[in-house]
């Protein structure tokens, strides 16, 4: 059995080249953003604060090991047919240090041409190993590069999210307890 979380990664345009560092302004809500060429910022309260990549979890997959998680992104995009967009998807460890990837698949995938945005989606599945951590629990994904390229890098991204405790991992530690002799009889 296959176990399934999406993640969505928003609306996707081509563009020639990447954002150039400086400041942007939302045009629906005003908000100004700061991006540095590598990171994006929201300026609020007369600070910048650096814009996460992980997210709440809608949802929680329980998973065991030899169990099969299918992650699958998701965009709308509108411009040129793309192909070979590199993408990374991890399972690991997420908090104070960062991201700790445990779990690592890289698929490449292609983007048909489109005029009108278009729902674009690419999948990879994980078999959960014997020694899976309990603390496994977070995933994300990222895509860059392609021909014609869609900008980043696999350290800069185009494009990542991630979701933070999305995995519950059950019976990855042997467990036993009350060891005693059940019975004793002659036969």
């Amino acid at each position: 059995m296959v176990k399934t979380l999406t993640l969505n990664l928003g609306t996707v345009r081509a563009m020639q080249t990447p954002y150039q560092p400086g400041w942007y302004v939302n045009p629906s809500t005003g908000q100004r953003y700061y991006y540095d060429g590598k990171q994006w910022y929201i300026y609020a309260a007369g600070l910048l604060t650096a814009l996460g990549y992980m997210n709440p979890a809608p949802k929680q997959v329980t998973l065991s090991p030899g169990d099969r998680l299918q992650v699958t992104l998701g965009f709308q995009y509108t411009g040129p047919a793309i192909s070979q967009v590199l993408s990374r998807y991890a399972v690991g460890v997420y908090g104070a240090l960062g991201f700790s990837e445990m779990l690592v698949g890289t698929p490449t995938f292609n983007v048909p041409a489109s005029n009108t945005p278009i729902a674009v989606t690419n999948s990879y599945v994980f078999t959960i190993p014997t020694g899976v951590g309990s603390n496994w629990t977070s995933i994300y994904v990222k895509i860059w590069g392609g021909t014609p390229d869609i900008g980043g890098s696999e350290q800069s991204p185009a494009q990542i999210f991630g979701y933070q405790d999305a995995l519950i991992i059950v019976g990855a530690q042997v467990n036993i307890t009350n060891f005693t002799i059940a019975d004793f009889v002659k036969v």
